[in-house]
């Protein structure tokens, strides 16, 4: 995270298209119980349940840092850390234990009062119950200046005594890549897919856009030769969140916008929009590469006006051999 020498610090449609209509026309015909029964596992959903509450702790550690550097608040800070911890700068300095954490964000905001920061979460990967990565990038904006400076960060946070705790931390500094770049490691969508439980009728295809910049999705359900689904999906990089976003929409009107985060081999979609009738839905869609020609999609976390839905069964998707 930040320091005074630099000052730094979704693929298929989103849940209102997919999750609340494409699922339904996917599921027709389609034998997918036995997904479905791996998804009511009470181990797995034991363990998802604590990764969700611990990312949630993870989060709210993000968001007291991110409320104490802005206030110049280097006590608080420093409380966050270890008494053992490391924090290596984007220099190669190392400071070792949280008091000298502390004295380095207290110089920081010495030197540079009204210092702000902004952090942007790219992902969480677990080591076991007790240790996790966090994975971001932190900007820093001082008082008088219209640009803003940024770092990549790794966050080690363990798990001692029953409680979450920051032991080591690793800047490096952010090279802006070209938005097509950024987009790379969805690459592999690029092509025709369908539900692999299902011979016909429903066809998702994704294509290059605007030099590489975008990843268009359109998809179409059909049914007797008439389609019964169809929709829209732009994807790209937005440089001012350093994030993958997306953008959806529906012929009935439906709309909204997603944020992507990557973990392995699984994306992660923060899902929001408007439903036609104006109802406000949100999801958490998760899309896992199998391999080149498969991959899973789950739509989960749902809502309908705060109402919460239940999670969709997963669906596994087969590419569609390119015609010779």
């Amino acid at each position: 995270m930040p320091n005074r020498y630099q000052q730094t610090r979704s693929f298929a449609a989103s849940m209102l298209i997919v999750g609340a209509l494409v699922i339904a026309r996917f599921d027709s015909g389609s034998n997918i119980k036995a997904c479905a029964a791996d998804t009511t596992d009470k181990t797995s959903s034991v363990m998802q349940a604590n990764t969700d509450t611990d990312e949630k702790a993870f989060r709210a550690t993000a968001d007291e840092f991110v409320k104490a550097f802005n206030a110049g608040d280097a006590k608080t800070i420093g409380a966050q850390w270890s008494a053992d911890a490391a924090y290596t700068d984007e220099s190669g300095q190392v400071f070792h234990g949280r008091d000298a954490i502390q004295k380095e964000y207290a110089q920081l905001f010495k030197d540079h009062p009204g210092a702000k920061v902004t952090l942007f979460i790219d992902s969480f990967r677990f080591f076991g119950p007790d240790t996790a990565i966090e994975k971001g990038i932190a900007k820093v904006t001082l008082p008088g200046e219209k640009t803003s400076t940024a770092a990549q960060y790794n966050v080690v946070h363990a798990r001692r005594d029953g409680k979450w705790t920051m032991v080591a931390g690793h800047d490096v500094p952010y090279i802006s890549e070209l938005d097509g770049d950024h987009l790379k490691d969805l690459e592999w969508l690029i092509g025709q897919w369908k539900p692999e439980a299902q011979d016909a009728g429903s066809v998702m295809k994704f294509e290059w856009m605007g030099g590489r910049n975008f990843i268009k999705n359109t998809y179409r359900s059909e049914k007797q030769g008439e389609a019964t689904l169809t929709g829209g999906q732009i994807i790209g990089w937005n440089p001012k969140l350093a994030q993958i976003v997306s953008w959806h929409f529906e012929p009935q009107g439906g709309f909204g916008e997603d944020s992507w985060t990557k973990d392995g081999n699984k994306w992660t979609v923060d899902a929001t929009g408007t439903m036609p009738e104006g109802s406000d839905a949100t999801a958490v869609n998760i899309y896992t590469k199998v391999d080149d020609n498969h991959f899973t999609w789950q739509s989960t976390n749902r809502t309908l006006d705060g109402v919460h839905l239940p999670d969709a069964a997963p669906i596994k998707m087969v590419r569609i051999p390119t015609q010779k």
